[in-house]
């Protein structure tokens, strides 16, 4: 990005925040969508289970049954979606292109991965493990202008100094918004719309799987799915909520 560019983008933000100042989802206040003191109230998950059965594990991982039948290792999900301040973020991040609210609802799932010490159940190098976020369709991309799990998933990363990739995972259909649907048809919805581009990248790594919300598991679990059979040794979800 050219200075002259960056300099633009500097005075058209300057002059949005005079006509549209930021107001915190929380308290209301101006200066940020997410003040600091309402991101110290988030209750996050500090007690983990497998998902899909809710029996009692270490960091989330799936039990054997549930392993097999959702392919997910375990999943991670920094806080409850049922928390009106982030669900109402999350849509502004989704839906308002508000993209200023990555960097704070990524420091939640990152407050709760180091609390939990979630990466000391890994021994292996960095260069055993990616990050891959969920992607979107080609059309939604476009029409949105960035994938959030993407940009979640680069925060995850740099973090935590892991491997971020975005073009191994593919979304090869698409498909109408999990958000229309409930139930099987949520599985039904996302059945065979994943594809791995490059199966060698893949083999023996561990991935770190990230999406914004997780409401049924259905999309982890068929990307999981996808990415186990192009040989992945485990594959975890990385949510900031779940439903």
């Amino acid at each position: 990005m050219t200075k002259l560019k960056e300099k633009i983008i500097k005075i058209t933000n300057f002059c949005l925040d005079l006509i549209f100042p930021k107001i915190c989802f929380g308290c209301r206040s101006e200066g940020f969508y997410l003040c600091q003191n309402c991101l110290e109230k988030i209750p996050l998950t500090d007690k983990f289970s497998c998902y899909f059965c809710g029996q009692l594990s270490f960091w989330g991982r799936s039990c054997e049954k549930c392993q097999r039948k959702f392919y997910l290792t375990g999943l991670i999900s920094a806080c409850s979606h049922q928390i009106n301040l982030i669900r109402e973020a999350i849509k502004a991040l989704k839906y308002e292109y508000l993209k200023e609210l990555v960097q704070p609802l990524s420091g939640l799932l990152i407050k709760c991965l180091r609390s939990s010490h979630f990466f000391s159940n890994f021994s292996q190098s960095s260069s055993q493990s990616l990050v891959l976020p969920i992607p979107l369709h080609r059309k939604k991309f476009l029409e949105r202008g960035f994938n959030q799990a993407g940009l979640i998933g680069q925060e995850i990363a740099r973090e935590f100094d892991l491997e971020f990739r975005d073009d191994l995972l593919i979304r090869v259909k698409n498909t109408i918004s999990q958000t229309e649907l409930e139930g099987k048809k949520r599985f039904l919805n996302v059945q065979n719309v994943f594809a791995v581009k490059d199966r060698k990248v893949i083999e023996e790594k561990i991935i770190f799987l990230i999406d914004d919300v997780v409401t049924t598991g259905a999309t982890l679990s068929e990307a999981a799915k996808v990415l186990k059979r192009a040989g992945a040794k485990e594959v975890w979800g990385l949510t900031i909520t779940k439903g």
